[in-house]
């Protein structure tokens, strides 16, 4: 964008030399040559990611100085033409609206008035006979009256853009806990059964084609209901809460786990031998059993399992009912014990 803005400027400049309104001894071509090498060099460091060391990645203000510099240096060989080539400083300054904020658009609005107060004061000692001061000071006042307008304006536009980007990071945000509201299970903060069956048709998909293992253990919490119907659904809570972090702490990060519905859960094993999962679950089982709650100290929680491994071809509708009828086996046999149809 600097870049096609000097060219512009270039082209206007060469034809203001020619039509005689600038003077005819304008260096326009040595000002131009080495404001495009500036930026040349601006590209390298850029694109390089050294200036990414500098507080101003970008460079703006560094951008900004030497289009204001280049400027100034213009405006000194024009002549009827300085009151609307004013203008181009505010084309600069505009460089600036979407990555300064009001504080240093000031300090940019101050270093333009100051270029342009040296060039006042420079030509006046050059050539005192050609100034008239009230033509000098009409030029200055008016641009440190348009320096101070756009400095209000572009500050408030950086506002809105601030408050833009902080709309759209809250949008995100909330986007994401939706997200993850879709997929999780609100009181355990594992995946749902939704999410746990759209994972099973993929990882059944990946076993059929690269012929992997596949194990799935069904588990449910013995005489859970009693727990709520004895101590209150807060002890109920209280209990699944237990099981979820006692589960995640103990599974590999590949398990997939997930509260099926109510108190029953769900481990999905790729790449696991039925032996590793056995234990895995009876890990988790002698855990479990283990915890002790200061709601009901007496009180001893255990868990049924059913573990089966996946047959090549089977649905996911059928792997998951030899799972169930794996953990049936299990409660019929007197609970607090794993069953495996592998």
């Amino acid at each position: 964008m600097a870049v096609y803005s000097y060219a512009l400027l270039w082209a206007g400049t060469f034809i203001g030399v020619q039509l005689t309104a600038f003077e005819p001894f304008t260096p326009h071509w040595q000002m131009f040559s080495a404001m495009l090498g500036a930026n040349a060099l601006f590209y390298l460091l850029i694109r390089s990611r050294l200036s990414e060391r500098l507080n101003d990645p970008s460079m703006t203000i560094l951008q900004m100085a030497a289009g204001i510099i280049l400027t100034t240096a213009i405006l000194h060989y024009t002549r009827e033409l300085r009151g609307a080539m004013l203008s181009i400083y505010f084309m600069v300054m505009t460089f600036g609206v979407f990555a300064l904020d009001r504080r240093r658009l000031l300090l940019m609005a101050g270093f333009v008035q100051l270029c342009f107060t040296l060039l006042l004061i420079y030509e006046w000692q050059e050539m005192p006979q050609q100034a008239l001061f009230s033509y000098l000071f009409g030029h200055w006042l008016i641009l440190l009256l348009g320096l101070c307008w756009f400095v209000y304006v572009g500050g408030y536009i950086h506002n809105l853009q601030l408050r833009v980007r902080e709309q759209r990071a809250r949008l995100q945000e909330a986007h994401d806990r939706l997200s993850a509201i879709a997929i999780r299970d609100e009181l355990t903060g594992l995946y749902n059964r939704r999410h746990f069956l759209e994972r099973l048709d993929e990882e059944i998909s990946l076993a059929d084609r690269n012929g992997t293992s596949l194990n799935l253990a069904l588990i449910d919490l013995d005489h859970f209901k009693k727990v709520n119907d004895n101590h209150g659904h807060q002890a109920g809570d209280e209990v699944l809460h237990r099981f979820a972090r006692i589960a995640s702490q103990g599974l590999r990060k590949s398990d997939l786990l997930a509260r099926y519905g109510g108190e029953e859960f769900v481990v999905l094993f790729p790449h696991a031998s039925e032996s590793a999962c056995l234990a895995a679950l009876e890990r988790l089982r002698e855990r479990f059993a283990d915890q002790h709650y200061e709601f009901a100290p007496s009180l001893a929680t255990t868990l049924s399992a059913g573990l089966t491994r996946y047959r090549r071809g089977e649905s996911a509708r059928e792997f998951a009912q030899r799972a169930d009828d794996a953990l049936y086996r299990a409660k019929s046999q007197g609970r607090n014990r794993i069953a495996a149809d592998c």
